[in-house]
């Protein structure tokens, strides 16, 4: 819902402001909106399920809801083991890749030695494929798990912060180099702080490529202990409601970081005009 916001001008003359606001729905409306399509799909998955389909195959929200009580003593622990190791991925990955990125951005004579090489070589390289060669080469356990996220968070962060930095506005530099300012200082008081905005993104992004990551490497047995190899023992046992429970605990993390990054980046980036509400941004729903 829209309205014109009336303001009063001159001698008591009225006028039509051209920002259009929007009529703010409120966190139970908005909770309410947002609930009625996961219902409906809930719905229709438990009416084929239930009339249609084969339950021993495709199982209805209620097996899967019951299956939950033959491994709810094991979720704790494992989903512990797959969270550390993500963590840990994440944490390596994105610093070195954000570093990198920031260095290639600042020093041509660095990146012009290194770039193609990440481009050309290493990027293209399919990481799913690597899983079997990281599990030779480093064993089963964490080191696999850790090594594949923290190549692929690496990957994606040298190139998203790289694409960021070229994309800054020429007007914050050249505003900055009439000031006088130095290279470096334009670099780390300007160029560093103008794109933090826009790797928001890409961090939810990387949030949800390393849970994938991770729960791919313990499928083909990487781990012993984390939420795949549960999912991979509920394959053995021909036990599709469990397989299904455990995605759905991958998803509820993924989610659950996805948020937090969403809520963390708008308290960080408030000044950022990428997080001001005006028309265009609330037209579009950020």
């Amino acid at each position: 819902m829209w309205r014109p916001r009336v303001l009063r001008s001159g001698a008591g003359r009225k006028g039509v402001q051209l920002q259009i606001q929007p009529v703010d729905a409120g966190p139970a409306r908005r909770l309410a909106e947002a609930s009625v399509v996961p219902v409906i799909l809930l719905a229709v998955w438990y009416a084929l399920t239930r009339n249609f389909l084969d339950p021993g195959i495709y199982p209805g929200p209620d097996r899967v809801l019951a299956s939950l009580v033959e491994i709810i003593d094991l979720l704790p622990s494992a989903t512990w083991v797959s969270l550390r190791m993500v963590l840990l991925g994440m944490a390596v990955g994105s610093v070195t890749g954000l570093a990198t990125g920031i260095i290639f951005g600042y020093s041509a004579f660095i990146r012009r030695f290194f770039e193609a090489t990440l481009d050309n070589l290493v990027r293209p390289v399919p990481l799913f494929a690597l899983i079997p060669f990281f599990i030779l080469w480093f064993g089963v356990g964490y080191a696999p798990q850790v090594s594949l996220v923290a190549l692929a968070m690496y990957l994606l962060w040298t190139l998203v912060t790289l694409e960021a930095i070229r994309n800054v506005p020429h007007i914050y530099i050249q505003a900055a180099l009439t000031s006088g300012a130095s290279r470096f200082h334009i670099y780390r008081t300007v160029v560093v702080p103008a794109i933090i905005p826009h790797l928001v993104g890409s961090l939810r992004l990387a949030a949800a490529s390393a849970w994938g990551l991770d729960a791919a490497v313990e499928l083909i047995g990487g781990s012993r202990t984390g939420l795949g190899f549960i999912l991979l023992v509920r394959n053995q046992y021909l036990d599709p409601a469990g397989m299904m429970m455990i995605v759905f605990v991958f998803c509820t993390m993924a989610i659950i970081f996805d948020q937090t990054v969403r809520f963390i980046a708008a308290k960080v980036t408030r000044w950022s005009p990428r997080t001001d509400r005006g028309l265009v941004g609330s037209m579009l729903g950020n």
